[in-house]
């Protein structure tokens, strides 16, 4: 502690942390040498080798999760088969030169580098000066500003396509995830019905979202808009304090998509950064209207994707034809139920084998 001595003034008495110019001497030494491997690390472009690697395999993997995807029945996008042939071609025009470039500039900094490695290996506490380490410090900052432009200068040749195979992933990790789904549903799909897309969402029972709303996944297919209740609830409670919880999965609607009289997409919160959809629906089907939050995927994408089931656009985009057969067997369906002469209301929809007389009860064949 620093006392005041007999005019005033503090003495200065050393402390255990002051450092001696020795041993500050001895650390820029050891720091020097440390900068300096992690430098040699860095010259040899690991990073951009292992990025050129990860695009290389993405690539090649392209067509077979494509063609997995098509084993799983799923229908559209058949443009993706064609964009994947289109990278591959791309890339394999590319990728000799942009190997040899990562060579050619990992040699280029390895040479560059051998002056400032016979300076390092010549550090030692009875020749170094603190200026010699300044002078060495200021060395190894100015070659990662080579190493820095010698990775750019390699990112350059390849970040076009890997943007391009980046947002072609996008698109099937999320088929992949909407048929994981659709392949763990509660209920059944009809022959032949093809799923577009799935999503996480709430289905909101008025125009407040809270806690008792059921939350789940919305299925959309080229017949059908259904949205399953998947969650885990609350079925004991001691004290407000959860004990017991049950999985619950099942329909809580479904509605043909033809029946969805217009959906409008919406951006909610503070920040506008909720997706919602609402959905009228014609008479006849379970109720006017619904209103759901998604989550994880854009709201004006999903209202593109209803209107085109709706219209009927996305049969151009088939990769997997419709089954002709199915068609004409829902376009021959009665208009009225044989057993009653009851009319027959409900929507009849590809793939269905027979409908139940709401009159009579009866199951009719189709």
């Amino acid at each position: 502690m620093n006392r005041p001595t007999s005019k005033g003034r503090q003495e200065n008495k050393p402390t255990s942390a002051t450092i001696s110019p020795a041993e500050q001497l001895k650390r820029d030494i050891a720091s020097a040498r440390s900068d300096f491997n992690s430098l040699i690390d860095k010259s040899k472009l690991t990073s951009i080798r292992d990025e050129y690697a990860t695009l290389d395999s993405d690539i090649a993997q392209l067509s077979t999760r494509i063609q997995k995807l098509r084993d799983r029945k799923y229908a559209f996008n058949k443009i993706m088969e064609s964009q994947a042939l289109e990278l591959q071609k791309q890339w394999t025009l590319k990728r000799g030169g942009i190997q040899s470039h990562i060579i050619f500039e990992s040699n280029s900094l390895g040479s560059q580098l051998r002056p400032i490695e016979s300076r390092v290996a010549a550090l030692s506490l009875g020749s170094t000066t603190q200026a010699t380490i300044n002078i060495i410090k200021n060395e190894i900052d100015s070659f990662e500003t080579k190493i820095s432009a010698s990775e750019r200068s390699c990112r350059e040749m390849y970040s076009s396509i890997g943007s391009e195979v980046d947002k072609i992933k996008g698109q099937l990790a999320q088929i992949e995830k909407a048929l994981d789904w659709a392949e763990s549903a509660s209920f059944g799909f009809l022959p032949g019905e093809s799923l577009v897309n799935a999503v996480k969402a709430v289905w909101t029972r008025d125009d407040k979202e809270d806690k008792e709303d059921p939350d789940g996944i919305l299925f959309l297919t080229d017949q059908r808009l259904i949205f399953e209740q998947r969650e885990e609830i609350a079925t004991k409670k001691v004290l407000f304090i959860t004990t017991e919880r049950q999985k619950v999965q099942q329909i809580q609607f479904e509605v043909p998509v033809f029946s969805i009289a217009r959906v409008n997409a919406t951006k909610q919160g503070m920040f506008k950064n909720e997706d919602w959809i609402q959905l009228d629906f014609e008479s006849g089907c379970f109720a006017r209207s619904a209103k759901l939050h998604i989550e994880g995927q854009d709201c004006n994408t999903w209202q593109q994707l209803i209107t085109q089931v709706k219209n009927k656009e996305l049969d151009s985009d088939r990769a997997l034809a419709i089954d002709q057969e199915a068609i004409e067997k829902a376009k021959s369906a009665p208009e009225k139920y044989p057993n009653c002469g009851g009319a027959i209301t409900k929507p009849v929809l590809r793939g269905m084998d027979y409908i139940i007389c709401e009159f009579c009860g009866n199951k009719i064949k189709l």
